[in-house]
Formats: C-alpha cells, structure tokens, sequence
C-alpha cells in the first residue's frame, strides 16, 4: 500500500526513523548498570512493546491497569505501573495479572497500599509494589527518607513484596539541556540514591531504583545507584521533544488531506483535534515552508500559506502534519500505518 492510498486523517510513524531512535537507546544502555524499562502509553501497540524488550528492555512501564492487561496478554512478564491503584476492582485485576506476569505497583499512601494487600489475600496472589517518592514534580510521592521507608515497611506487613522505589522527574523532561537542568536531574537521582540506601539499613532490600524519562535518560541513566530509567517517547518521538534538542529523530506524524480552498492564502485539511491533540501546542507542517496549520477544530485543520511560499496546494492534495504531543494523539487513533519511503510496510493497531 502506497501513502497516497490510505484514507485520511491517518497517524504515520517513519520506521527508518523509528529504528534509529530504538538502535540509539539501546546503545546507550548497553554496559550500563541502569537498564531501560520503556513507557507503554507512548504508543500502546504490542508488537512496539516487543521489539523493545527484544532489543533490550528489561519489562514495560505503563500508567493503568488496562495497559498492563494488554502487556500481560501479549507475553511481557515484568511490568511497572508507575501509578497508583486504589479502590476495591483495581487491586483485584492486579492480583489476577500477578498470578501470569511480575506486576509492581507504586504507592505512595497507607490505604493504596492496604487495598492491594486486601485484594493479594482474597486472590491468593503475591502483589508486587515500589514506593512512589516525589523528587520535585509535585504530583503524587511520599516526602523522601524516612516517609518512604516507613510506607516500605508497612506495605511488607501487610504481605506485599517490596521491590524499590521510584520518582519521576516529569518537571524536568521538556526542559532543554543545560547545566541547570542536568543538575536538577542529578540531584533527584541522589534523593532516590538516599531513600534507598535508608531503606537497605533498615533492614529491607531495594533492587530497583527508578526514574527518568526520555528527556532526562542520558543524566539519569549514568547516575551510580539508577538501575531503571522509564523513557517512553523517544520510539515514536513528536515535536515537543525535537524543539528541546532532543537527539532522537522525529518519526511520527499525521496524515491528512486538503478538502478545501477558499481563498488564496488560506486551506482547510480533513484533520481535527479529534485525530490530534493540540493541548501541549500545534502540530507542524512537514516539509512545507510558508505552510502553516493555525487552529484546529473538532474535524478541520486550517492552514495559512505565506504569499512567499514557493508551493501549490491543491483540493485531494495530502500533506503531513508532525505531531507534537505523542502520547495524547496516539490514544485519539486505533492505528498506527509503519512507512518506509512512502510504501506502508506495517499497519500497527493500537490498544485501548
């Protein structure tokens, strides 16, 4: 199947691209001590999660209980869920999913940590958990040191497994490199470092330490005491990163169709926010200078073309759009067309 033959809006990934960027982080982890654990919700199609672990990976990450569901049906047996789970149905689908797969769960609270032991019983299961230590993003995270040893050892009478610790540096990910910023990421590493050597003297053992990102990988991932780093975006890679000096190529973009022309100067493409999400900024236009996409709607996409541009653009004419937020336009499509010099080679469908 050529590009010009699929129906439109379609989200494309370049797999020229899309290999460089998994041959590059895996490089960058070989030898190490740290080992990558990719972020599923970047792309959430199996067969993704599987070239990765085979190229390396040590497990997933995800962020729902869905998400891990799908890993485990699809064969990954060590799964992060760097997220909390509460509640009474939750904990239950994890204590089913940890009788197939090593499922860890964060937490970061006595009643978390008391639903999942609650469910681990009822299922006769062994649940797995991190504590989650906030290192600066503000979102969810016991205090480091002491708070997070003492939820450790709670969660250990209550019958889990204590695996390690974990904190997300989310704040720091979109930031370009600098010295600051490098500083900032090293001295989140050295909290987790901290907390788990606190938590080995008082008896427990910590085997994972985790954190980072795909902004963050390359200063996270050589921090002496890091064993895991949960990058996700560096595969598909969008915009949001390119603009920030990421070294990973871009790879991901949408496909769209001109179904209008007004007036000079002025276009319309078959191409919404329902297909791709503006909420972190615009998508781009790909290799169109003097082509710019100004708003979308709910299913149009109007673009603005410079009276200096050097470019026709005509109605049933198809253009790319780089994505800029990866992960929200990704969950808005059911599939995801692999291309390689503008033949389809793949046709990836997506999990929800």
């Amino acid at each position: 199947m050529r590009l010009d033959e699929i129906n439109t809006p379609a989200l494309l990934v370049d797999l020229n691209a899309m290999e460089a960027n998994l041959n590059r982080m895996t490089a960058f982890f070989a030898g190490k001590p740290s080992k990558l654990r990719p972020h599923f919700k970047n792309h959430k199609i199996p067969l993704l999660a599987l070239q990765q672990v085979r190229a390396g990976a040590i497990g997933m990450t995800c962020a729902t209980v869905r998400e891990a569901e799908i890993l485990v049906h699809h064969g990954i047996d060590s799964i992060l869920i760097a997220n909390e789970v509460v509640g009474s149905m939750k904990p239950l689908q994890i204590a089913d999913l940890s009788k197939h797969a090593s499922v860890i769960v964060a937490i970061d609270n006595i009643a978390g940590a008391r639903d999942l032991a609650r469910a681990a019983r009822d299922r006769k299961a062994q649940v797995e958990i991190v504590v989650d230590i906030d290192i600066g993003l503000k979102r969810c995270g016991v205090p480091s040191g002491a708070d997070a040893m003492e939820l450790a050892k709670f969660a250990v009478e209550q019958g889990l497994r204590f695996r390690g610790i974990m904190g997300y540096d989310g704040h720091l990910q979109a930031l370009p490199p600098s010295e600051e910023r490098d500083r900032m990421v090293r001295q989140g590493s050295q909290v987790l470092v901290d907390s788990a050597q606190l938590i080995r003297s008082s008896g427990l053992q910590v085997e994972i330490v985790s954190t980072g990102g795909t902004g963050t990988f390359s200063v996270s991932g050589a921090y002496p005491g890091i064993t895991e780093i949960q990058a996700g975006s560096y595969l598909l890679m969008d915009t949001l990163y390119v603009e920030r000096d990421s070294p990973f190529q871009p790879a991901l973009t949408m496909l769209a169709t001109v179904i209008s022309k007004p007036e000079c100067g002025r276009a319309v493409i078959d191409c919404g926010v329902k297909a791709s999400s503006s909420e972190r900024g615009l998508p781009t236009v790909k290799n169109m200078p003097g082509v710019h996409l100004r708003t979308l709607h709910a299913e149009h996409g109007l673009l603005e073309i410079d009276r200096s541009a050097a470019i026709d653009i005509e109605v049933g004419q198809k253009i790319e759009l780089w994505v800029q937020y990866s992960d929200a336009t990704v969950n808005l499509n059911s599939v995801l067309y692999g291309a390689r010099d503008s033949q389809v080679e793949e046709v990836f469908r997506i999990e929800h």
